[in-house]
Order: C-alpha cells, then sequence, then structure tokens
C-alpha cells in the first residue's frame, strides 16, 4: 500500500514539474516573441545595415510588443491554472464589491 502511495505521489509530482515547465517556456516564449523585434532591430540599426526612423510606425509597433511582454504572465497562468484563475476571479468580485459600497 505505501507502494502505491509513493507511485500516485510521485505521479503527481511529475505531473506538477512537467506543467511547471511548460508554462515556463510559455512565459519564455512569450518574452522572445515581444523582445525580438525591438532587439533585432536595434542590433541592425547598430551594425549599419537598416537606419532605425524612431517615428516610423515599426519602432512604435515594437515598443508596444515590449510593452506587452509585461502584461501577457497573467493571461498565460490563468490559462495553464485553474487556481490562479478562480483566485484572480475571486480578487476582482471583493474588489469591485468594495469599490460598489463605497460610491
Amino acid at each position: 500500500m505505501l507502494s502505491q502511495v509513493n507511485a500516485s505521489s510521485s505521479s503527481s509530482m511529475n505531473a506538477a514539474s512537467r506543467n511547471a515547465s511548460v508554462t515556463s517556456l510559455m512565459v519564455c516564449c512569450g518574452y522572445i516573441a515581444c523582445w525580438s523585434p525591438n532587439v533585432i532591430s536595434f542590433f541592425l540599426n547598430l551594425i549599419g545595415v537598416v537606419k532605425m526612423d524612431l517615428s516610423g510606425w515599426f519602432y512604435h509597433f515594437t515598443v508596444v510588443l515590449v510593452q506587452l511582454s509585461s502584461c501577457i504572465n497573467p493571461f498565460i497562468y490563468a490559462a495553464k491554472y485553474r487556481d490562479f484563475k478562480t483566485g484572480v476571479r475571486k480578487m476582482l468580485k471583493k474588489n469591485i464589491g468594495s469599490v460598489a459600497a463605497a460610491g
């Protein structure tokens, strides 16, 4: 019986570890996807391949992507973890309720 408990415990730990690894990979991919256009364009400008227009649409697009990188993690966590999603809902309900009561 003890071996069954250890096996199920080990199995759930492996699943949790795998889930954490996948989540970390998703966060890293999101970070790379958001920062790469900006970093690559600055690098190409630095070595003289491309002249960067700091008032152009592409530069502004890359800056928006960089800002987006700081906002995507909660969405990744909400997609991966039911407890996170539930906690955010509870927090929002509590905060919205207190704002409505104060107003």
